[in-house]
């Protein structure tokens, strides 16, 4: 009798293990496939050397970009770029300078400016299927206190922003293109430095002097990121605006393409 009684322990025992460790199998395994499947975000500390305070016109400066994702260093990024502009001027009289890796996950360029004012500056990175494009504003030299504004441009023709939040937008396609070749044409629409998703983006599309104008819908391929194709007809000079939409944010910005 006590053989059974201990025997009949011993199996019950077992069994309350083994499924103890299958369920901690299964809550690991879990683990392991939601870790998998949602990667960590891309995180960009965008700043100045010296700090934003500091920089006087006619002096160098050094704009980097810090790029990680959770703990580690973002070495391998696909693309850095530095859009640079003043205040007040139109979306194609902004620079885009590539940035140089000096590892640690930081990007860098160097920047001199010869007149005081406004001016703003846009890290667009990609990298690992991600893209992020936070925007710093720059008071450079002596600037009067009431045309440094916190929180975007007002009046500007290139890229405005209507609604909530800080929307921007940004125009990825060559600058020069063949006619009656097939152009891939790129968006990428932030609120803030989130991706801004499930928008209504289009690209407006006309011929430099023409009445004409095409409306091209896009696919959200990624968070943030939206793609057309269009094929140029004829060679010119053509102005591709994008507009993005979603509820009350509302923003666009333009870009001259060549077709040759």
């Amino acid at each position: 009798m006590k053989r059974n009684s201990l025997w009949m322990t011993l199996t019950l025992s077992s069994a309350l293990f083994l499924a103890a460790c299958g369920a901690q199998d299964e809550q690991n395994t879990s683990e392991s496939q939601e870790s998998s499947e949602t990667p960590k975000a891309l995180e960009v500390d965008l700043s100045t050397k010296p700090g934003v305070d500091e920089l006087e016109d006619g002096k160098e400066f050094t704009i980097q970009a810090k790029v990680t994702q959770g703990d580690e260093n973002v070495d391998d990024a696909k693309e850095v770029e530095f859009e640079f502009w003043k205040k007040g001027e139109e979306s194609e009289e902004h620079e885009m300078i590539e940035g140089d890796s000096q590892g640690d996950g930081v990007y860098t360029i160097s920047k001199k400016v010869d007149e005081p004012g406004v001016y703003y500056v846009i890290s667009h990175v990609t990298a690992r299927d991600m893209h992020t494009m936070p925007k710093l504003e720059l008071a450079i030299g002596d600037v009067e206190e009431h045309a440094h504004e916190e929180g975007g441009e007002h009046g500007e023709e290139g890229s405005h922003d209507h609604g909530h939040g800080e929307a921007s937008a940004h125009i990825m396609a060559d600058d020069t293109v063949e006619a009656g070749k097939e152009v891939e044409l790129t968006a990428h629409a932030m609120n803030g430095e989130e991706p801004l998703t499930e928008a209504d983006v289009r690209f407006e599309i006309w011929k430099d002097g023409e009445e004409k104008h095409e409306f091209i819908d896009t696919e959200e391929t990624d968070a943030g990121k939206y793609q057309a194709t269009h094929t140029f007809a004829e060679p010119g000079s053509y102005k591709v605006k994008l507009h993005v939409e979603k509820g009350e944010v509302h923003t666009h910005t333009e870009k001259i393409m060549t077709v040759e």
